[in-house]
């Protein structure tokens, strides 16, 4: 169980940290009713669609850790200001000049600096607020709050005002974490090594190229069995995500369900993430954190792999879509309290970033592993096997952490080298 363990955190601080959550982590969903449109209205054929839609988690995928490490070894704060500003400058590239390759690389470019103004605020959460479920639960619920209104302020944007109004909202929500973090006090990231006087004399553009040291001491933390553990779940909670953004709405539009519906399906997942986010604190008074976490992410991929047996029962779908909301947002509070507390302090931007990395890998990962099996199986087939997959390794994982004793050594636990920073 996780108990609070720290002193209230003034409203200041909770407000510029959970402003930055929300506009970062929703900004990828702004685009989905905008970037496809728009490609779709220059005439790009659907395989090169797919391609650019893709190519935004390529950035994450290779950066996470190193954005990581430079939020460890610069602040938080200041990197996350400069993400913002690019992050508000980019989208209005894309209508000024429409070319599908410069428009890739508009993609990479935004996908990651979301992403890690995203580590940048789970990191200020894991160190400030020290995971604190209360704290954790209330930033789980700003976000939710985001996931439900967003997409359907870009899409109205996108059908009345165009690619410009489309693409302008983007730019005005990161433009909303640059005012989340500058309300931030400037001292809250004292103790980063670029706060020492002799580093900040040392100071220069090498320190922003990426260092094969951290990306190996990132990894080294996977030492640790909790980690190991948190990473891995996290890794197949994601699963569901790539089943859900890939084939759950070719599947409803097959069986004559409108996409507005599928849209509200979506937005439904937000609504009880919003109860989810808040009632979580409370279920951690009763029960284990990696106990829920088990239960919660094992719930959150029957909800979605149960597809094909709800058929077009609109009820039935709205409750199944209703209860993963609900498992993804108790889950992400429980994911990040454990990683702030068995994470050492110096390391809490690396470990979000490792976390982030491995949640791209399965958005990444879990389209093809559907597609493939969609096409050897059958499509509604393809949602039993990898519900059953996935839920038979997130079992595998229970039974090993209890073997390894992975939550028994007490808050902060260190891999037995830990010379390795």
């Amino acid at each position: 169980m996780i108990s609070p363990i720290i002193q209230k955190i003034p409203w200041r601080i909770q407000a510029g940290v959970y402003g930055a959550a929300t506009f970062s982590n929703t900004i990828p969903n702004l685009g989905w009713p905008v970037v496809p449109v728009w490609l779709w209205t220059l005439g790009v054929p659907d395989w090169l669609i797919g391609i650019s839609i893709g190519s935004r988690h390529i950035g994450p995928m290779l950066f996470a850790i190193h954005g990581g490490a430079l939020i460890d070894r610069l602040g938080a704060r200041r990197v996350m200001i400069f993400l913002a500003l690019v992050g508000a400058i980019v989208p209005l590239l894309y209508p000024i000049k429409p070319f599908i390759w410069l428009l890739i690389i508009f993609q990479i470019l935004s996908g990651l600096a979301d992403a890690l103004n995203w580590v940048g605020a789970q990191t200020y959460v894991s160190r400030v607020m020290k995971g604190d479920p209360k704290y954790t639960g209330r930033m789980s619920f700003c976000t939710r709050l985001g996931l439900l209104t967003g997409p359907a302020c870009s899409g109205f944007a996108m059908d009345y005002f165009g690619p410009w109004g489309g693409f302008g909202l983007i730019s005005i929500w990161s433009t909303g974490i640059l005012f989340s973090v500058l309300f931030l006090p400037s001292n809250l990231d004292r103790g980063t090594a670029y706060n020492n006087l002799e580093n900040r004399k040392s100071f220069s553009a090498s320190q922003f190229l990426p260092r094969f040291s951290d990306y190996l001491a990132t990894l080294k933390l996977l030492i640790m069995p909790a980690i190991l553990f948190v990473m891995a779940i996290s890794f197949l909670r994601h699963i569901g995500g790539g089943v859900q953004a890939s084939f759950f709405s070719v599947h409803l539009k097959d069986i004559g369900i409108s996409a507005t519906t599928i849209g509200i399906l979506i937005s439904v997942n937000g609504a009880f993430g919003l109860i989810g986010s808040l009632v979580t604190e409370p279920i951690l008074r009763f029960m284990r954190a990696h106990t829920t976490l088990l239960i919660m992410v094992i719930m959150s991929i029957a909800c979605i792999t149960i597809t094909p047996i709800l058929g077009n029962s609109l009820d039935l779908l709205i409750l199944f879509s209703g209860a993963r909301g609900f498992a993804l947002a108790v889950s992400l509070v429980i994911l990040i309290s454990l990683i702030a507390q068995y994470t050492p302090p110096d390391m809490q931007g690396k470990a979000m970033g490792l976390r982030v990395t491995v949640n791209q890998m399965a958005w990444f990962v879990a389209p093809i592993i559907m597609g493939f099996s969609a096409e050897s199986f059958g499509r509604e087939n393809s949602f039993y096997i990898m519900g059953l997959f996935t839920i038979g390794l997130i079992i595998f994982l229970g039974v090993w952490a209890k073997w390894r004793g992975a939550f028994n050594a007490g808050l902060k636990q260190k891999p037995k080298n830990s010379n390795f920073l």
